[in-house]
């Protein structure tokens, strides 16, 4: 059948394919634009599958917050110069557009998921892989760094406070830099995990056994290198990235006087492009 040239750049600008490709497909499908879409949609498939071994470490971290709730997810592509493609960003918004409604911290399996991202891969030629995803809610705030868009870029940190007060956006944003800034391995030395900190005394121990000191010496040695750890990796007792003559639990502790309120960190969470 004779295959216009308007129904041949509707569907090319409806599916990004090639002139040959499209034109091909409307031939295939009598001239239904809709299936021809499929068509394309199937082969983009197609491509996808032949893509999937290759390595995807570049990409984008979404942040999304709506109200009490937020979703933070990451999404890989070969190459630096996609992620900075319009196509890509439209593909993280939509993927946090399900994670928005999923409320979970799995979307691997989900076939909307997939279906999108199979369809991106067939328009843009690249492997893309959704790494990870976490979703939160009550009083969350948010920060991008290197934003590229609205609510993305390349470190992303969703933080949700514990406070009776609805005037603390700043203080959240000011915490969520510092978090970006520092990446802090747990809000305070209880929430580090038993393993990091027994490693953490191994390594120390290795460094001081040839000291020579006494063993009381030693002692003192190893929680005065202790203490230095937990201050430079729990958010509360790192150096306010922003007034470093505080640590971060004083600048909240200031805060709240200051807004007469009360103002605690719940749970963070900071996503880093591959690591």
């Amino acid at each position: 059948m004779t295959v216009s040239a308007k129904e041949v750049q509707e569907l090319r600008k409806m599916s990004g394919a090639g002139m040959m490709e499209c034109k091909s497909a409307l031939s295939d499908s009598g001239g239904d634009i809709s299936q021809a879409f499929k068509l394309l949609r199937e082969k983009g498939i197609a491509k996808a599958e032949k893509k999937s071994g290759r390595d995807a470490n570049e990409g984008l971290i979404g942040v999304r917050v709506q109200g009490e709730k937020a979703s933070i997810i990451e999404v890989n592509s070969e190459t630096d110069f996609v992620s900075r493609n319009s196509e890509f960003h439209s593909l993280v918004n939509s993927i946090l557009d399900i994670s928005m409604d999923h409320e979970s911290n799995t979307l691997a399996n989900n076939e909307n998921v997939a279906e999108l991202i199979s369809a991106a891969v067939g328009k843009i030629g690249e492997n893309i892989v959704l790494r990870r995803s976490s979703h939160l809610s009550g009083n969350i705030h948010s920060y991008v760094h290197n934003s590229v868009g609205q609510g993305l870029g390349k470190i992303g940190v969703l933080l949700k406070l514990n406070t009776d007060s609805d005037q603390v956006s700043e203080i959240g944003k000011n915490l969520c830099m510092h978090i970006a800034a520092l990446n802090p391995k747990s809000i305070s030395e209880k929430d580090l995990s038993n393993e990091l900190v027994n490693a953490e005394k191994e390594i120390i121990k290795q460094q001081l056994k040839d000291s020579g000191k006494p063993d009381n010496i030693l002692e003192k040695m190893l929680e005065g290198k202790l203490k230095k750890f937990f201050e430079e990796n729990t958010l509360l007792g790192q150096k306010f990235v922003i007034d470093p003559s505080l640590n971060v639990e004083d600048y909240i502790k200031q805060s709240a006087e200051k807004n007469n309120c009360k103002i605690s960190v719940e749970q963070f969470i900071r996503y880093e492009l591959g690591s």
